[in-house]
């Protein structure tokens, strides 16, 4: 495997890094050029493994595209930017049409369907079907997490009210005409109910119901008078996995929510989280591992993984990070010990199951911290097996009936494109949707750089050097999450994606960009994840941001009088933390839906004010409320007013603080538009603005 170029720095001894060899842009290019690439999303299989299925967002448009035949193409052709996700998108079994959802079934944290193009009339959630052959639409019903029955004969979603609906499929010609039955509720269950999942005969669907302080995994058989609860407890269990033959199912199962427990409180206090294994039909079961105290007792898995997979033999794989790694474990039988599959200082994160049902696909860092490729275990382990290698990246693995694979990759240059790989190494890209004639052809080659912070812990990023003589300003980005991993490729997320084109327009307009993966961030170990102190216990993570800035101020290329910052969300916050504590340091950033007082956040998420004085007094010092006397610096601040994951009472708590000192503040302000900006006008408009004011002020001196 060929690493991407890696320069180790110290604040000590800071080597200088050269800009020859580095990619400049012959000539200026727009927001809208970088951000006009294609973007490829939701890739999966089809139940016979034979055909694909995958989004393609183009400057906002949002289509289904499937490989079948050997052909790849869209099949559906919406034209508008309306802000309304596809997500869910599957083939039937005869690969025949499409199912998918559209609406706000993303980031949009419940409640009604976002709408953030402000319509006249109320957007719902659809259910869709789209006929491969004629490319018809038919609808299916409202709501959300659709999954077709593996006989094809019925789809079942998430309804409007938070519980399941049932609707019979039918075609009498080969999938060019359907016709879908009458939505009906099957059973009604207290609580909210999400992941509905079909037994592999199509009689029976399992189900996650949450009920407030704890959750339950359902069983219902279609026709029966009776829903059954697989081995309740008092605690929040979920992520079921039915066994191949449908015998049985397994389930996470973590600690409830007790009142006296706090988000101020250390997780260790709870009990570990286990895994249960039940009757598929009657529920009967109980738990048949527990992870040990210590590190791993808390389960962690990637955003969208699925936890648990089952053998064709009945061997059990999941996810733990005993030795302070994300790794597969399997359980063998009755005996309860966990093997450990993929050993190594390394994360997994997406996972997969294979067509011989003795295999499992994963994508991890092994070999390289900073990059992700494709491999392949056994259930029963041995040698983990490389499926994907080379200087770009790869993700979203499935698994083909032809011994072939198919996943998404994506270079410093080229964005994610689906390609099907042959086990003999021979690859074939599948574009749907051509690069645009704009798109710059001459993005650089981010290089890996390692520094360390000053309570010594190694810090990965990704330097951006421009061309061309003189001092160059420079920024430091910082991403969301904190659960996130920048690359020096295009990303597998499209706002990141996004965060990275615009770290390459930067470049182009003379800036240089260290993009930072500071520590509470995803693929350096449990510890750098589960970091001592971080966010509103102490904002740890902030003397990565600091030593970031101190590497971009020691290099001869920078001029350290006109270093910014900028950021979404978690990086929103980084930002208004290091203007408000170091605005000599940082003389200018773009905040775009940052946190900004943790106990407000706090509390929101309890629904009542929570923690000690002491654990308040120290959430309020690691917010940058609490550090309003030292700012000085002007800020681009930006927020949608429907924004589910950050009140948008906390831009209106800074703005006012700030306006009253006489900080420069420019605001923008999208109403109806969600935390990451799903129109793709919106995101236009914010990134133009953002580059213009860090240009203005720091480029323009």
């Amino acid at each position: 495997m060929q690493a991407a170029s890696r320069i180790t720095l110290s604040l000590a001894l800071v080597f200088a890094l050269s800009p020859h060899g580095a990619i400049a842009a012959s000539a200026p290019y727009s927001v809208d050029d970088v951000l006009s690439a294609p973007f490829v999303d939701g890739l999966a299989a089809s139940p016979r493994r034979d055909a694909l299925v995958w989004t393609v967002h183009e400057r906002g448009a949002r289509n289904v595209a499937v490989w079948v035949g050997g052909e790849a193409r869209e099949v559906t052709h919406v034209p508008d930017d309306d802000g309304q996700e596809i997500a869910g998108a599957q083939l039937t079994p005869d690969d025949t049409a499409v199912v998918y959802a559209r609406g706000g079934a993303g980031q949009d944290g419940g409640g009604d369907n976002p709408n953030p193009t402000a319509p006249a009339k109320r957007v719902d959630r659809r259910i869709l079907l789209t006929s491969l052959a004629t490319g018809a639409t038919t609808d299916v019903g409202t709501g959300s997490e659709p999954t077709v029955s593996p006989r094809g004969d019925r789809v079942a979603w998430i309804d409007a009210q938070s519980q399941v609906s049932v609707a019979s499929l039918a075609s009498a010609d080969g999938g060019k005409t359907w016709t879908v039955g009458k939505a009906e509720t099957p059973f009604h269950v207290r609580g909210t109910v999400d992941g509905p999942l079909w037994s592999p005969d199509g009689t029976r669907i399992a189900f996650t119901n949450t009920r407030s302080d704890h959750a339950f995994v359902g069983i219902y058989t279609l026709g029966s008078a009776n829903v059954v609860f697989a081995a309740p407890g008092f605690s929040s269990d979920g992520s079921p996995a039915w066994s191949k033959d449908g015998s049985r199912i397994a389930f996470v199962r973590q600690p409830g929510s007790p009142p006296n427990i706090s988000p101020y409180d250390d997780p260790a206090l709870l009990p570990p989280w286990s895994i249960v294994v039940a009757d598929g039909r009657t529920g009967v079961g109980g738990v048949v591992w527990t992870a040990s105290r210590g590190r791993g007792s808390e389960f962690s898995i990637a955003d969208g993984v699925q936890p648990i997979w089952w053998s064709d033999a009945g061997d059990l794989a999941f996810v733990w990070e005993r030795d302070g790694w994300r790794h597969l474990y399997a359980l063998h039988g009755a005996s309860g010990t966990a093997q450990l599959l993929t050993p190594g200082s390394f994360d997994i994160e997406q996972i997969s199951a294979s067509t011989n049902g003795t295999d499992l696909l994963y994508t991890s860092n092994e070999g390289d911290l900073d990059s992700r490729h494709v491999w392949r275990v056994a259930f029963r382990g041995g040698h983990q097996r490389r499926v994907s290698s080379g200087p770009s990246n790869q993700w979203s693995p499935v698994d083909l009936a032809s011994n072939a694979s198919a996943y998404v990759d994506a270079s410093f240059a080229t964005p994610g494109t689906v390609t099907v790989a042959t086990p003999d190494g021979v690859k074939t890209p599948l574009p749907v949707a051509p690069l645009p004639a704009t798109f710059p052809k001459t993005f650089v080659k981010p290089r890996v750089v390692v520094f360390h912070a000053p309570d010594g812990l190694p810090i990965h990023g990704q330097l951006f050097v421009p061309s061309g003589g003189g001092r160059h300003p420079a920024l430091i980005f910082v991403h969301g999450g904190p659960e996130r991993q920048m690359l020096t490729t295009f990303h597998y997320f499209e706002t990141y994606t996004n965060f990275f084109e615009i770290n390459q327009l930067l470049v182009s307009r003379g800036f240089e960009v260290l993009s930072v993966n500071y520590r509470s961030g995803i693929m350096y170990g449990h510890d750098f994840y589960e970091a001592p102190k971080r966010g509103y216990l102490g904002a740890s993570e902030y003397q990565d941001v600091l030593a970031g800035a101190r590497v971009l101020r020691s290099r001869p290329e920078v001029d350290p009088h006109r270093v910014g910052i900028y950021g979404l969300s978690y990086g929103g916050y980084l930002t208004a933390l290091a203007l408000a504590r170091n605005s000599d340091i940082f003389k200018a950033g773009a905040d775009q839906a940052g946190v900004h007082d943790w106990r407000a956040i706090i509390d929101s998420w309890n629904g009542s004010a929570v923690g000690t004085p002491k654990q308040r007094a120290i959430a309020y010092a690691s917010s940058p409320i609490a550090s309003l006397r030292t700012w000085r610096s002007p800020v681009y601040l930006s927020q949608g007013d429907d924004d589910r994951n950050v009140p948008f009472s906390q831009g209106v708590e800074l703005a006012n603080e700030l306006e009253a000192r006489g900080i420069e503040v420019r605001t923008s302000v999208v109403p109806d538009e969600l935390h990451e900006f799903t129109v793709y006008a919106h995101n236009l408009a914010r990134f133009t603005e953002t580059v213009d004011f860090l240009t203005a002020h720091l480029a323009g001196r």
